[in-house]
């Protein structure tokens, strides 16, 4: 069947996730004696398409959860342009993932952080790769490795090894219990996403990802999901920016999808009828109803997480719309056009 590797490991994610959750808990006390040898004032997260928009959502929920500066830097800015990410006053952290450990822009990242003395962690699902041995640290997914081009599962466990690093560094027992529910939450969230998706954006032409905060990270991995599998027009924005000019290109043709944030929620549904009246189709996911949308679908998680852990319950939803559009358009979402698992230059 074509795209059946990527069915399974979209459906696979619950599972990964709660490893990844056991093997954090083993990996703890090594965590700790990290932070105790380096006490840094700012966190970089680097990474290489996916794994740079995991990043994204790392780096926000770092920083919301421990006070420390965290931004999100592609690993290619990390080498080519070092003096513009590593300033001189500062004492940084870099945190690297790769889903493989050997995509090239990334291990040059890292000897370039480590030439500089800056401390360095790794997310990964290869134990024993190149990045993994380079690093000070690494913290490994060990079911996030996929058969599929896309990244899916690698994603989604890599990012909770991500958020269980900023809970124990911000000593967060609550982000802590919010991350040990997922894989229930995600078994659920798995059951709505993949039907539902199906019967979305069959005839659009363009898709829109709309997210902020730790959502904003997650718009920019379901826009590349769109494009890489179902090769359909695809674009990311932060929702209340969407207003400032792109907008235009709102109309019947246009599918928006809105990740939901608490802090957002009355904003971002009065964005919804914005896109509803100038005739786009909307999904919005949010966590409760707080206030009425005029969203064609919307869908409430009902969860009660906060907006850093939803963020992870989300993904299915984005894989599986780019999956089914992929294979309604006679695409093989296993085998996307001139795409490789690495990249090495």
């Amino acid at each position: 069947m074509r795209g059946s590797w990527t069915l399974r490991e979209i459906n696979d994610q619950p599972a990964a996730w709660a490893a990844a959750l056991t093997r954090f808990e083993e990996d703890a006390a090594r965590v700790d004696r990290l932070f105790e040898k380096w006490t840094p004032d700012e966190a970089i997260f680097t990474g290489c398409g996916s794994s740079y928009y995991l990043s994204m959502t790392a780096a926000s929920a770092f920083q919301q959860i421990t006070g420390l500066r965290a931004r999100a830097v592609p690993a290619s800015e990390i080498f080519q342009f070092p003096e513009s990410v590593f300033a001189r006053t500062a004492s940084p952290l870099l945190v690297a993932a790769s889903r493989s450990g050997t995509t090239t822009e990334t291990l040059r990242a890292v000897n370039a952080a480590t030439r500089r003395r800056v401390p360095t962690v790794c997310l990964t699902c290869v134990a024993r790769s190149p990045l993994a041995r380079s690093t000070d640290l690494a913290l490994c997914s060990p079911a996030g490795g996929e058969r599929s081009v896309v990244m899916t599962k690698s994603f989604s466990s890599m990012l909770v090894l991500g958020l269980l690093l900023a809970a124990r560094r911000g000593d967060d027992a609550e982000l802590h219990r919010e991350l040990r529910r997922l894989p229930a939450l995600g078994r659920r969230v798995l059951k709505i996403a993949l039907p539902l998706a199906r019967g979305i954006g069959t005839t659009a032409s363009r898709f829109v990802f709309l997210g902020a905060g730790p959502a904003h990270g997650i718009a920019w991995e379901a826009m590349l999901k769109m494009t890489e599998m179902a090769q359909r027009t695809a674009m990311a924005y932060h929702p209340l920016e969407f207003r400032h000019g792109p907008i235009a290109v709102a109309d019947r043709r246009t599918t928006a999808v809105l990740f939901g944030t608490d802090a957002g929620a009355d904003m971002e549904a009065d964005l919804v009828g914005d896109l509803s009246g100038h005739g786009a189709t909307v999904l919005l996911l949010r966590d409760a109803a707080s206030r009425p949308a005029e969203a064609e679908v919307s869908v409430s998680l009902n969860a009660g997480l906060s907006d850093a852990s939803r963020s992870v319950l989300y993904l299915p939803f984005a894989q599986a719309l780019a999956y089914w559009r992929a294979v309604g358009a006679e695409l093989d979402p296993d085998r996307p056009r001139h795409l490789t698992s690495v990249v090495r230059l």
